[in-house]
């Protein structure tokens, strides 16, 4: 059985807060105040994390890490 990541990088911010209710927690340890960007239901979690100076894998990979 193959588990399907529940974050993808082409999502929105917006989309990703909808996926799981600890999605901020993870954005707020990156120091991310997303809930109140106004960006958030247009900028990817990619492009959101290289704008953020982030590694948009290793962001990825621990918001994948909610179940």
């Amino acid at each position: 059985m193959v588990n399907k990541a529940l974050f993808n990088k082409d999502m929105t911010f917006s989309d990703a807060l909808k996926k799981h209710k600890d999605t901020n927690k993870v954005f707020k340890k990156y120091g991310l105040q997303c809930t109140e960007c106004m960006g958030n239901t247009q900028e990817s979690l990619a492009m959101g994390a290289i704008n953020h100076g982030l590694d948009p894998a290793e962001f990825l990979k621990e918001l994948n890490k909610l179940k």
